[in-house]
C-alpha cells in the first residue's frame, strides 16, 4: 500500500500542478499578445486623429485670420483624404450659428448634423466648455470632432466641426479574428467594433473599476479575466488611446484560448494511467531495496510540481523501477517540449494572422470604374502574407495603375509591399510622372531594405483628356496591350509594353528611370501581371508555362468581353491546371479596359 500510494499521490499532484502552471502561462501569453494588439491599435488611432488635427490647424488659423476659408485652407482640405467636412460655428443668441463650411461633397454637412439630431447644439456647448468633444454615428466609419479654438486675445471662441473618415481603422475593428477589438468611449459605448456592436455598451466587461477610474486613477493599460453578458469567461485587455476618453479593448474567450490545455489534459491522462499501471505492478513485486529509488523519484516529482521541468531522475537499476524512472524523464521532457512548442506556435499564428489582416487593407476593390476605364483584378498569396501588390487611383485628370512584386513571399516581402503602399500614398499627392514616382518609390524601398530585398514594378498613368498611357518599367513583366480589331483577338494583337526597362526598386538609391507612352484607344485593354502566373503548378509539379499562359489570355479576351468576365475566365483557366495544388509564388493580375464611356 505504501509503495503504491506514494507514487500515485505524487504523480497526481505533479499532473494537476503542471496543468495549472501551463494554464497560467497560456493565459499570461494571451494577455501579453492581446495587450500588444490593443496597444498597437490605440497608438494607430491616436496617431491618425492627432494627424488630422495637425492638418486642420492651418485651416483654423486661416479662418481666424481672414474670417473666411481662403484658397490656402481649401487646398489643405482637399489634399487631406481623411477629411470629409469642416464647419465653423460661432456663439449667437444663446446658441451656435454656422458661419462657414468646407465640403468634399456639396450639401454633405447636413448628413452629420441630421445624424446627431437635436444633440448637435449640446455637443457644441460641451466643446465650448471643455475644449473638445468626439462622437460617432455608429452606422459607418466616420468620426465627428468638435474643437474649440480661441482668438489671440482669448475674447472669442470658435467651434470647428470636423468629419473624419477612418475606413482602415474601422475595418480593423470589424475584422473577424480570434480576438475581438473594440474602440470605446469613457462610458463604455462601442464606437468601432464587430458587426452590430457599435452603439452598444460593454456594461459587464468594461467598468470604471476595470479601467482604474474609481478614484480618478487613470491606468494606461490593463488586463483581467471577467464574465461576459452571457456568463462566458473572457480574457480582456485594454489600452488608453491618449486621445480624449478613447480606449481600445480586446476580448478573447477563455475556453478558446485554453483549447490547447484540453488536448494536453487528455494526453496527460492517458500517459498518467499507463504510468500508474506500471507503478502498481512494480509495487506488487518490489522489495524494501526499492525504497531508495522511489524516494528519488518522489523528490523529482516534487521539483516538477514546482515548475522545474528540467529535472531528471538518475537510477542505475535496470528493473521495473529503472524503467519507471526512464518513463518519468521522458514525460518531463515531453511536457517541457510541448509547452515550448505550443507557446511558440500560438505566438506565430497570432502574429501571422495580424500581419495578414493588416496586408489585406493595402489592396483596392477588385472591381472599379474610373472615367472611361474599367478595372478588375485578382490576388492570391502563396502563404499567409504575400510580396505582390497592385493598386489604382485618380490624381487630377490622370488615372495611375500600379503593380509590383517583392523578392520572395511571406512576412519579409509583405513588409516591403507595406512600405510601397505607404510611399505611394504620399507620391499620389505630388502630381508627378510615372518615372519621377518610381525614382521616389525606389529611394523609399532602398531605405527600408538596404538592398537586401528588391521589388520589380510597373507604373502607368492614363490621361483622361488625351487618352495617352505613359508608363515606366522597373524590370517587371511587361504588360500586354490588347488592341481592339474587327475580328476576334489573336496573338498578333498582343503588344508587350517593353519599350523601356529600368533597374529594380531597392537595387540602388541613385537609380534613374525612363518612361514612354502609347495611345489607349476606346476598346483597347491592358493586362498587368506578376511572374507567379506562368509558374503555377499542378499536383504533378508541372508548371503552367508561358505558352499556356498566352493561350489562356487570348481565349479569355478573344471577343473583347468586360474586364470582370475576362478576369473570371482567365482565373478558371489556371485553376483548371492547378487542381487545388499549393502555389509556389504569389498570383496577381488585373485588366484595364478603355470602354470610351465616361
Amino acid at each position: 500500500m505504501l509503495l503504491t500510494s506514494i507514487p500515485l499521490i505524487t504523480l497526481t499532484v505533479y499532473l494537476l500542478l503542471a496543468l495549472r502552471i501551463f494554464e497560467e502561462d497560456k493565459i499570461a501569453y494571451v494577455f501579453d499578445a492581446s495587450s500588444t494588439m490593443s496597444g498597437t491599435m490605440a497608438a494607430q488611432i491616436k496617431t491618425q486623429l492627432n494627424g488630422v488635427l495637425s492638418t486642420t490647424k492651418p485651416i483654423f488659423q486661416e479662418y481666424l485670420l481672414h474670417q473666411k476659408f481662403t484658397s490656402v485652407a481649401e487646398s489643405i482640405f482637399q489634399n487631406e483624404f481623411n477629411l470629409e467636412n469642416v464647419g465653423v460655428f460661432i456663439p449667437q443668441n444663446g446658441g451656435y450659428q454656422k458661419a462657414a463650411e468646407l465640403e468634399k461633397v456639396q450639401g454633405s454637412t447636413a448628413g452629420p448634423v441630421t445624424a446627431l439630431g437635436p444633440q448637435f447644439q449640446g455637443f457644441l456647448r460641451d466643446a465650448d466648455a471643455n475644449g473638445r468633444v468626439m462622437r460617432v454615428p455608429y452606422h459607418d466609419d466616420r468620426v465627428f470632432i468638435f474643437e474649440k479654438v480661441s482668438n489671440e486675445n482669448k475674447t472669442r471662441n470658435t467651434i470647428f466641426f470636423i468629419v473624419v473618415k477612418m475606413s482602415e481603422a474601422s475595418e480593423m475593428f470589424r475584422a473577424a479574428t480570434s480576438q475581438k477589438l473594440y474602440l470605446i468611449s469613457g462610458d463604455g459605448t462601442v464606437l468601432f467594433g464587430p458587426e452590430n456592436m457599435p452603439g452598444q455598451r460593454l456594461q459587464t466587461i468594461v467598468t470604471p473599476a476595470f479601467l482604474g477610474q474609481q478614484t480618478g486613477n487613470q491606468v494606461a493599460q490593463g488586463a483581467e479575466t471577467v464574465k461576459g453578458a452571457d456568463g462566458t469567461d473572457l480574457l480582456v485587455s485594454f489600452s488608453k488611446a491618449g486621445f480624449g476618453d478613447l480606449t481600445v479593448v480586446t476580448t478573447v474567450e477563455k475556453s478558446k484560448a485554453l483549447s490547447a490545455v484540453q488536448i494536453l489534459i487528455r494526453k496527460s491522462l492517458i500517459f498518467f494511467g499507463i504510468l500508474i499501471s506500471i507503478t502498481v505492478i512494480i509495487s506488487l513485486f518490489a522489495s524494501s531495496g526499492l525504497t531508495h529509488a522511489l524516494t528519488e523519484l518522489f523528490a523529482a516529482t516534487k521539483k516538477v510540481s514546482e515548475g522545474n521541468f528540467d529535472i531528471r531522475v538518475k537510477v542505475d537499476s535496470t528493473d521495473e523501477v529503472g524503467s519507471l524512472a526512464d518513463n518519468f524523464n521522458i514525460m518531463a521532457a515531453e511536457v517541457s517540449r510541448l509547452m515550448e512548442q505550443t507557446a511558440e506556435k500560438a505566438r506565430m499564428e497570432s502574429e501571422l494572422q495580424t500581419a495578414k489582416t493588416v496586408q489585406e487593407t493595402l489592396f483596392p476593390e477588385t472591381r472599379a470604374k474610373i472615367g472611361p476605364l474599367e478595372i478588375a483584378g485578382y490576388y492570391e498569396p502563396a502563404s499567409e502574407c504575400g510580396g505582390d501588390w497592385w493598386h489604382y487611383c485618380q490624381v487630377g485628370n490622370k488615372i495611375f495603375l500600379w503593380i509590383g512584386d517583392a523578392t520572395g513571399h511571406g512576412a519579409p516581402a509583405a513588409l516591403i509591399t507595406s512600405a510601397a503602399k505607404s510611399a505611394s500614398t504620399i507620391i499620389e499627392k505630388l502630381n508627378i510622372s510615372p518615372a519621377q514616382a518610381l525614382e521616389l518609390l525606389n529611394r523609399s524601398i532602398y531605405d527600408v531594405s538596404k538592398g537586401r530585398i528588391m521589388m520589380t514594378f510597373f507604373l502607368a498613368s492614363f490621361d483622361l483628356q488625351t487618352g495617352e498611357l505613359v508608363y515606366c518599367n522597373a524590370s517587371h513583366e511587361a504588360p500586354f496591350l490588347m488592341k481592339k480589331s474587327d475580328g476576334p483577338l489573336k496573338k498578333k494583337d498582343l503588344i508587350p509594353l517593353n519599350e523601356v526597362n529600368n533597374p529594380r526598386l531597392g537595387q540602388s538609391r541613385e537609380s534613374k528611370y525612363e518612361e514612354t507612352s502609347i495611345k489607349l484607344d476606346a476598346g483597347d485593354a491592358v493586362f498587368f501581371y506578376t511572374d507567379g502566373i506562368p509558374d503555377i503548378q499542378n499536383p504533378g509539379k508541372e508548371a503552367w508555362g508561358e505558352r499556356e499562359f498566352i493561350k489562356a489570355l487570348i481565349a479569355a479576351n478573344k471577343d473583347y468581353p468586360s474586364v470582370a468576365d475576362s478576369v473570371d475566365t482567365f482565373v478558371g483557366s489556371f485553376q483548371a491546371h492547378r487542381q487545388g495544388a499549393p502555389l509556389i509564388d504569389d498570383v496577381t493580375f488585373f485588366v484595364v479596359k478603355n470602354d470610351g464611356v465616361i
